[in-house]
């Protein structure tokens, strides 16, 4: 069987065309090597271009490998057109499946976008603490389809970028001033007066918060067991706000203990029925 194939092969005409395709195959081979160098010259020259404008680092980089994607692109058309390859068939079949994966990738195609968007529009840059629905965290990396958050337990989120653009995202880092608000209830009886008093005492000679505006303690609401207050002050460090919000708690509890203002906490009363078994049992004749 083997003998017969052989046979049956005009070794020197395919020998002809082999010899006839080196060209091609060389000039394809040149061409490779040529929009290899391009692409470096062209990424390089664009990319020091960028970064004399006041373009975000995010976009140039984003533009950058749009550049250098459209090179490579061009490079493959060239070169398969070197090597005799039908490029508009070819390029007609890539819209066909370009068109299958889109309805196939809708998802990762939205989110594509939604990067693009973010990385233009900057409502973060990495390093931003902000805060998405419950979630407190600082901006570790942007990527096109997903952005990497850290939060404050060390925590690695990864969180697509279409819940970003749709969702409301705090920046707490572009407002570097931040208000801290804490809460406290005193029972009714208490003055409150002097329990404002009390609690701005506690905030005296730090450092961390500021004196204008001033801090204050409002009444906020009147609570079925107590009045319910909330110290207000201002902080330079966003990063402080919870830190110190947790601490002056602290604090104000215990001051308002020292100064002898109460604090409420629920009580409950339980009755129970008088019954024989129940008088048996508390006669001790159970």
């Amino acid at each position: 069987m083997i003998e017969r194939f052989l046979a049956s092969v005009d070794f020197s005409m395919l020998t002809d065309k082999l010899l006839g395709y080196v060209p091609n195959l060389i000039g394809a081979i040149l061409l490779i090597i040529l929009f290899w160098v391009l692409i470096k010259i062209i990424t390089k020259m664009f990319t020091s271009g960028l970064e004399k404008t006041q373009v975000a680092p995010e976009v140039r980089s984003l533009l950058a490998r749009f550049v250098k994607y459209g090179v490579m692109i061009i490079a493959a058309l060239t070169v398969a057109d070197q090597l005799g390859i039908n490029v508009t068939s070819l390029i007609a079949g890539v819209g066909i499946a370009g068109l299958a994966i889109s309805f196939a990738a809708q998802d990762t195609i939205a989110n594509f976008i939604s990067g693009i968007s973010l990385i233009i529009d900057r409502p973060f840059v990495q390093g931003d603490w902000i805060s998405i629905g419950d979630l407190h965290a600082t901006v570790t990396d942007i990527r096109l389809r997903s952005t990497v958050l850290t939060t404050f337990d060390n925590e690695v989120v990864v969180v697509p970028n279409t819940q970003l653009a749709q969702e409301r995202v705090i920046n707490y880092t572009l407002t570097p001033k931040i208000r801290v608000r804490v809460p406290i209830g005193i029972a009714y009886k208490e003055d409150i007066d002097r329990a404002r008093e009390v609690m701005l005492s506690t905030v005296q000679g730090d450092s961390r918060v500021m004196d204008d505006p001033a801090p204050m303690v409002l009444v906020t609401s009147l609570g079925d067991s107590s009045v319910n207050l909330e110290m207000r002050f201002w902080t330079r460090d966003s990063v402080m706000k919870y830190s110190l919000m947790w601490e002056y708690i602290e604090k104000v509890k215990t001051a308002l203990d020292r100064s002898g203002i109460e604090i409420p906490f629920p009580h409950m009363q339980l009755f129970v029925e008088q019954t024989e078994a129940v008088n048996a049992l508390a006669a001790g004749r159970g």
